[in-house]
């Protein structure tokens, strides 16, 4: 066995390379899908044929077979919100394939599959949830002979499957229907051969328990087909031309969301390894094709696997034989409260749903350091965001915690201990307000029913007047895209009346500006908006969690102008602080856990609030579910915000889950 990943607090090294959630390195949000820049899955496994990815009763797997000798290797990935993970590539003892092997779920079993060096089908299936019994090899009669080539695909059909592959005789291919004993076992298969031609093998889904479609690239034109089958009929439909697409490689399609959606994704043609797909519905014919980013290349097919409703992976053979894994949404996380909330329809209000936020939200970049001592501010313990707040919009950040500071006569938003900077010891001045209001106009004027909220704290009158901020936001926002209340309670207002809207909130005392309505953070006041939370200040992920925990157990109601908000914050401590971490990097990948995947960060003397940030991150949608389980959050305490350090579509994506979840209707 080969261990790619240890526990992660003992990892010295990095050893798999996270799938990034952020709106910023996502590279295509066509036909309203939204991937993400791919990272290496399993560092040391590397293969020369496609790889395989599935999952079976919420774990998640992936097969290969070892470039060089061509030895089968599995590795179970884990669930999708697992904190803590061991990868181990294992090999299947003494199986070798010149061609990749496949996951499928037939039934009740999974089963990896692959074409044994002499041409036959061979088999292992799993004996538990978390592993297959590679000691019990199997093979598959056919009726009639056959020897099989150049690779496999199975399509799920019920508690059978339809097997596609290529004959060792030129452009032949051919399928057969995998029936699985009480045993587990395959009966005896009847093998059958395509009237069309392909230099490649076909591959194959289940459209339903009686029709299989096949997709392939044309022997004379590379053009990608397909074609339905009906397995109980034996008749085939007519062949269709998938958007003009062309390919060198075996195109795959997948039946991953929705009852009828299609997604095809296939290779270029001829010296073009990049990466292109296109989505239809099952009985229309797509027509559009979309390019993915130039460094999504592939030689090879692809492999997707469904992590939940809106969230899928793509793993796939890069071009340096590296295994690489991606992650793409059914939305796009820009205009998602349209999608999902409809809030011009809509007579919810803010206290009914859960949206993401970010903690000093415009802290992506150290614009200048600031304070009594200044030497000893530095990125390390600055910055608290990855992303700039116009990409943060982008992600689905609907909730921004801003304080605004003046440098060189500039507003900016800043990061300190103290209301006013030359009164504190130390901090830091990060994003121009200019910058983050006109990303708000733009982004409001291109997502009209997108709703923001800007809460703005730690004033400091002598060194930015009130007045001036606020002329500011206006001119450069726009004063008809600021709410404007009319009313004592954000409770009150349905998300119709805020759709398209900025409500830009000061917590002040006094303030009877209706553009800019009062916010307080307290346990009970009468400001238009009270966000009720806890700040934890510890670099401890566990009593975080105890005292979050406490916190909800505590709520015992919530008044109309509440806004309950989980402060998901790990800060330095006292001897962090002061300190520059060691090999700091402003890195452009997020190590966030996200699905099966779980990217140990390199242990540091010194920890960044970014690298706090990232440990502590990947166990809220973990701890939130168990509390949602044990009766710790329910439908009077639920939070309206998830309030984090490097905010991204990570957390816009588990927000949507909580707002389709019974919690939330």
């Amino acid at each position: 066995m080969n261990t790619c990943m240890t526990n992660y607090r003992n990892v010295i090294k990095i050893c798999i390379c996270q799938v990034v959630l952020f709106a910023a390195l996502t590279e295509t949000n066509a036909q309203n899908l939204s991937f993400t820049r791919p990272g290496v899955l399993l560092p040391g496994a590397a293969t020369d044929k496609a790889v395989d990815i599935t999952h079976f009763n919420h774990h998640f797997f992936v097969t290969w077979k070892q470039a060089g000798n061509g030895q089968i290797m599995y590795s179970h990935l884990g669930r999708q919100y697992d904190t803590e993970r061991t990868h181990v590539a294992t090999p299947v003892e003494k199986e070798q394939s010149d061609y990749g092997p496949k996951l499928r779920t037939i039934g009740n079993r999974m089963y990896i599959l692959w074409i044994s060096k002499e041409g036959n089908l061979k088999y292992i299936f799993n004996d538990s949830d978390t592993g297959f019994n590679s000691a019990k090899v199997y093979e598959t009669k056919f009726s009639t002979p056959v020897k099989l080539s150049l690779g496999i695909s199975a399509g799920n059909m019920g508690d059978k499957a339809v097997l596609a592959a290529h004959t060792t005789n030129k452009n032949e291919m051919m399928y057969c229907v995998l029936r699985p004993g009480a045993d587990g076992q395959f009966e005896e298969a009847d093998p059958f051969f395509m009237k069309e031609k392909s230099p490649d093998y076909s591959f194959v889904t289940g459209l339903n328990n009686q029709v299989a479609r096949f997709c392939w690239r044309s022997n004379k034109d590379d053009l990608v087909k397909y074609a339905d089958y009906n397995t109980d009929s034996k008749k085939w439909l007519p062949a269709v031309t998938v958007a003009n697409g062309k390919t060198k490689a075996p195109p795959v399609l997948y039946h991953i969301w929705g009852k009828e959606r299609l997604f095809y994704i296939w290779r270029g043609n001829k010296n073009d390894s990049k990466l292109y797909y296109s989505t239809a519905v099952e009985n229309e014919q797509p027509i559009k094709q979309t390019a993915l980013s130039a460094y999504f290349e592939s030689n090879y097919p692809v492999s997707v696997c469904t992590v939940d409703d809106n969230n899928f992976l793509l793993a796939y053979t890069g071009n340096d034989n590296q295994l690489y894994l991606s992650s793409f949404s059914n939305y796009d996380p820009a205009n998602w409260m349209q999608e999902i909330l409809h809030p011009l329809s809509s007579q919810k209000t803010l206290q009914d749903i859960v949206i993401p936020g970010a903690h000093d939200a415009g802290m992506s970049v150290l614009t200048a350091p600031g304070g009594q001592q200044p030497g000893t501010i530095n990125e390390c313990n600055t910055l608290t965001q990855k992303l700039s707040i116009g990409q943060q919009l982008n992600a689905g950040i609907r909730m921004f915690d801003l304080r605004a500071g003046t440098y060189n006569t500039r507003l900016h938003a800043k990061h300190c201990a103290s209301d006013c900077m030359a009164e504190a010891i130390g901090g830091g001045y990060g994003e121009m307000l200019h910058t983050v209001s006109t990303a708000i106009r733009k982004f409001l004027q291109q997502n009209r029913q997108e709703i923001i909220l800007l809460s703005f704290s730690h004033f400091c009158e002598k060194e930015t007047p009130t007045a001036a901020l606020k002329d500011s936001l206006l001119k450069l926002i726009g004063k008809e895209l600021v709410y404007a209340n009319t009313n004592d309670a954000i409770g009150n207002v349905p998300l119709s009346e805020l759709a398209g809207k900025v409500i830009i909130s000061f917590e002040t005392e006094n303030n009877s500006d209706s553009q800019f309505p009062n916010c307080s953070i307290a346990n009970s006041s009468s400001a238009f908006i009270n966000f009720k939370r806890l700040y934890a200040a510890t670099n401890d992920i566990k009593i975080l969690v105890q005292k979050e925990k406490a916190f909800f157990n505590a709520i015992t109601e919530v008044q109309k102008n509440d806004i309950v908000r989980l402060d998901w914050q790990l800060t330095q401590s006292a001897s962090e602080a002061p300190t520059i971490c060691n090999e700091f990097e402003n890195e452009k990948l997020s190590p966030i856990i996200n699905g099966a995947m779980l990217l140990a960060n390199v242990i540091k003397k010194n920890k960044s609030i970014i690298d706090h940030s990232v440990e502590g991150n990947k166990y809220l949608p973990a701890v939130i579910n168990g509390w949602i389980e044990d009766g710790t959050i329910h439908k009077k305490n639920k939070p309206h915000i998830l309030y984090v350090d490097v905010a991204g579509a990570w957390i816009t994506d588990y927000c949507i889950d909580l707002n389709k979840s019974a919690l939330y209707q």
